[in-house]
C-alpha cells in the first residue's frame, strides 16, 4: 500500500523527482571517480596509516560538500511535498508512516541512480586518463578500486538514513496546517514601513555600513596578506550574508516602495529576485567557500603533481556540483511561480511583458552569484599571482571552470522557468 502510494506520488511530482534523480546521478558518479584517482598509488589516500595531509583534507572536504548538496536537493524534494505530507497526516497517517513513505521515495530514487552514477564515472575514467596525462606529461592512470564502490556505496547510504531522519523531524516539528501553507513567497510588490525613528535610523545604517566593510574588506588584504586567505574568505562570507540581509534586501525593498507606479515590470523582477536571494544565499556563500578553499589547497607548497591535479579535479566538480544543486534549489522554487504570472496575467500584463520580467529576474540573480563569485576569486588569484604563488597561466582556466558551470545552469533555468510558465497557459487572458 505504502509502496503503490510513493510510486503514485513521484509520478505526480515528476519534474521534482527527476531534479533529485539527477542530483544523485551526478553526486555518485562523481564521489566514484574522485575516490577511485584518490585511492590510487599517486596520491595514495588509505584511510588506516595514511600520511597524505592534503589529499585527505580534500578528499574529506568533497564528501561534507557532496552530503551537503544531496541535503539541499533533499530539504526541498520535502518541503515541496509538504501539502502531500499534511494531508495525510490529517487522514489519520503516523510519522512513522510518513517516514517510510518518504524512505521508500528516497530509495526509488538511489537504486534508479547509483547503477547510472557509476556507469558514467566508467565511462569517464580512460577520458580522464588521457586528460591528466596531457597535462602531466607523464603517465596518469586511474584504476577502478573496490575501495571506491564501497565507500560511494557507505556515503550515499549515510546520506539515506540522516535524509529520512531529518524528513521525520520535518513532518513531527510541523503541523498539517503549517505545512499545508510551508511555501510562503514575499509578495513581489510588497513593501515595509522604514524606520522614522531618526536614532534607528544611524543605528541601523552604521550596522549596514559594518557589514558592508566586512564584505569588502578581505578582496584589499587579499593583496597584501599571503597567509590569512581562509579566515578574510571566511570573514567576508560572513559579511556577504549579512550584506544581503541587511542591506542589500531592504535596498530592494525601499526601491519597489518608491517605484510601484512608475516601473512595475521592474518592480515586479526585482521583487522576485528579493525573494532569490533570501532563498539562495546559503548556496551562494558554500559555492564560494568551496572554490576558494579549493583553490588555497592548489596554491599550498611542496604538493606532488599528482595531489595538484587531485585538488584542481575537485575544484573543477564541486563548481559542476554546487551549480547544478544551486539550479536544482532555484528551479524548484521558480516551478511554484506559475500562480503569480497568472495572477499577473489577470491584471493586465502580456507575454511578452511576463518573458520580460523573468528574463530580467533570472539575469539578475545569476548575474549577482556570478558578480560575487568572481570578484572574491579574482582577487586571491590575481593577488596570489603577484607574489609567485600562483602561476599567472592558471587564472584564466580556473576563472573559466567557476564562469562555465552558471552559464549552462543559466540557460538551463531560463529554458526551465519559461516552459514551466507558458507551457499550460491560458492564451485567452493575453487576447485584447
Amino acid at each position: 500500500m505504502i509502496i503503490r502510494e510513493a510510486l503514485r506520488s513521484l509520478k505526480n511530482s515528476f519534474s521534482k523527482a527527476v531534479f533529485y534523480w539527477l542530483t544523485f546521478v551526478l553526486t555518485s558518479m562523481f564521489i566514484f571517480l574522485f575516490f577511485n584517482i584518490s585511492m590510487g598509488d599517486a596520491v595514495g589516500v588509505h584511510w588506516i596509516n595514511n600520511d597524505n595531509g592534503t589529499a585527505t583534507t580534500v578528499t574529506v572536504f568533497v564528501i561534507t560538500v557532496c552530503m551537503i548538496i544531496l541535503f539541499f536537493a533533499n530539504d526541498f524534494y520535502v518541503r515541496n511535498k509538504s501539502k502531500d505530507l499534511a494531508v495525510r497526516l490529517v487522514c489519520g497517517a503516523t510519522y512513522m508512516q510518513l517516514a517510510s513513505y518518504l524512505l521508500i521515495q528516497t530509495l526509488l530514487i538511489l537504486l534508479a541512480s547509483i547503477p547510472l552514477g557509476i556507469v558514467l564515472a566508467l565511462i569517464m575514467i580512460p577520458i580522464m586518463n588521457s586528460v591528466i596525462t596531457l597535462i602531466l606529461n607523464e603517465p596518469f592512470v586511474i584504476g577502478v578500486h573496490g575501495n571506491a564502490v564501497f565507500v560511494t556505496s557507505l556515503i550515499l547510504v549515510a546520506v539515506v538514513f540522516w535524509t529520512t531522519y531529518l524528513n521525520l523531524a520535518f513532518a513531527y516539528r510541523n503541523s498539517a496546517g503549517s505545512m499545508l501553507n510551508a511555501r510562503r513567497m514575499t509578495n513581489p510588490l510588497s513593501g515595509v514601513v522604514f524606520y522614522k525613528n531618526k536614532k534607528k535610523q544611524k543605528l541601523g545604517l552604521w550596522k549596514k555600513i559594518f557589514w558592508l566593510c566586512l564584505f569588502v574588506l578581505p578582496l584589499i588584504f587579499f593583496f597584501t596578506s599571503e597567509n590569512l586567505t581562509i579566515i578574510l574568505a571566511a570573514a567576508g562570507m560572513v559579511g556577504l550574508t549579512m550584506t544581503i540581509k541587511n542591506v542589500l534586501i531592504p535596498g530592494i525593498t525601499e526601491y519597489i516602495s518608491r517605484k510601484k507606479a512608475d516601473e512595475p515590470d521592474a518592480v515586479v523582477s526585482l521583487g522576485f529576485v528579493r525573494t532569490d536571494l533570501v532563498i539562495m544565499k546559503n548556496n551562494l556563500v558554500l559555492l564560494i567557500v568551496s572554490a576558494i578553499l579549493l583553490i588555497s589547497i592548489v596554491m599550498t607548497p611542496d604538493l606532488t603533481a599528482a595531489e595538484v591535479m587531485l585538488a584542481l579535479l575537485s575544484y573543477v566538480v564541486m563548481n559542476i556540483l554546487l551549480s547544478l544543486a544551486l539550479m536544482f534549489k532555484y528551479s524548484t522554487e521558480l516551478s511554484e511561480r506559475k500562480g503569480y504570472f497568472l495572477t499577473l496575467g489577470q491584471i493586465g500584463y502580456t507575454e511578452q511583458q511576463q518573458s520580460k520580467i523573468i528574463f530580467h529576474e533570472v539575469t539578475g540573480f545569476y548575474g549577482f552569484v556570478l558578480f560575487t563569485a568572481l570578484i572574491y576569486l579574482e582577487s586571491i588569484l590575481i593577488s596570489r599571482s603577484m607574489h609567485g604563488i600562483l602561476d599567472s597561466s592558471l587564472i584564466l582556466p580556473l576563472t573559466v571552470f567557476l564562469v562555465l558551470p552558471l552559464v549552462i545552469c543559466y540557460f538551463l533555468t531560463m529554458y526551465y522557468y519559461r516552459s514551466t510558465v507558458f507551457r499550460h497557459s491560458d492564451k485567452r487572458m493575453y487576447s485584447e
